[in-house]
């Protein structure tokens, strides 16, 4: 008889703990389902009930209004305040050629604010171009490239050097009294500079800033003598070579290449 009764109660306490499992993943599917269902509500809603009513752009924009990146922005949101892709939406503003850097961020309840770097242009860079400080290469759309910039030639990849030695010649060349109108450097690495007024520098490959220096220390005494170098190539070990404009002193009209060279040219 008691054996009898502990199997009784073996078997009641079984179907019991049946039954709570049964609770339970009943439970867990209906919490599951719930949650599915608020999520796809949330997704479904969320912009009606949470709309994003303001982008609002922080930063200084020179060359892209306000209004053209709201609209950018505008086109790309999909989602209320909760649901945005910030992400997405920091991809659609520094697609902006103008654009360097954009980070943004939620104001509840219903604001996005956008904050904006643009490049900023030293010098244009070959025929589409811009080159900023840094060496970054950029190519605005056509009518958006400010006018009476210098202009830097070369493989993109060598942007940051050109960019260096432009600013450092720039100076050295502004305090002997001449603008740089275009730095040049081709495949080779052979360095070009034409001066505002008119007179081109051959430089070569090598050796480029002890020759320029060459050229800074006899300006006066070249343009003294015979009035407006066309060229002067400094590709010589200790000398350089000068061909002088048509409208040049008579007597260097008749010897045109007359020179200062020495050594040989590289």
């Amino acid at each position: 008889m008691a054996r009898r009764r502990r199997s009784t109660a073996t078997s009641r306490a079984a179907v019991a703990e049946a039954r709570r499992r049964l609770l339970r993943a009943w439970l867990g599917s209906a919490l599951l389902a719930a949650m599915v269902g608020g999520g796809w509500m949330l997704i479904r809603w969320e912009p009606v009930l949470l709309p994003v009513r303001l982008i609002a752009i922080e930063g200084e924009l020179h060359h892209h209004s306000s209004r053209l990146l709201q609209q950018t922005l505008s086109e790309r949101l999909n989602g209320g305040i909760l649901t945005a892709d910030l992400l997405d939406l920091k991809a659609a503003t520094e697609e902006l050629a103008w654009v360097a850097r954009a980070s943004l961020r939620r104001v509840w309840p219903d604001r996005l604010v956008v904050e904006v770097e643009e490049h900023r242009p030293i010098a244009r860079w070959n025929a589409d171009g811009l080159v900023t400080a840094e060496g970054v290469v950029f190519r605005p759309r056509v009518g958006t490239i400010p006018a009476g910039l210098p202009r830097l030639m070369g493989e993109d990849a060598r942007a940051p050097e050109a960019v260096e030695r432009y600013l450092r010649w720039r100076d050295e060349l502004m305090l002997a009294g001449h603008l740089i109108e275009t730095l040049a450097v081709d495949a080779r690495g052979d360095w070009r500079l034409r001066l505002i007024m008119g007179t081109e520098l051959r430089l070569g490959t090598a050796r480029v800033e002890e020759r320029l220096a060459r050229f800074i220390a006899n300006a006066p005494q070249l343009e003294f003598a015979a009035g407006l170098p066309q060229v002067v190539d400094l590709r010589y070990s200790n000398g350089f070579a000068v061909q002088w404009s048509a409208d040049a002193d008579p007597r260097a009209r008749a010897n045109p290449e007359r020179d200062a060279r020495s050594g040989n040219r590289g």
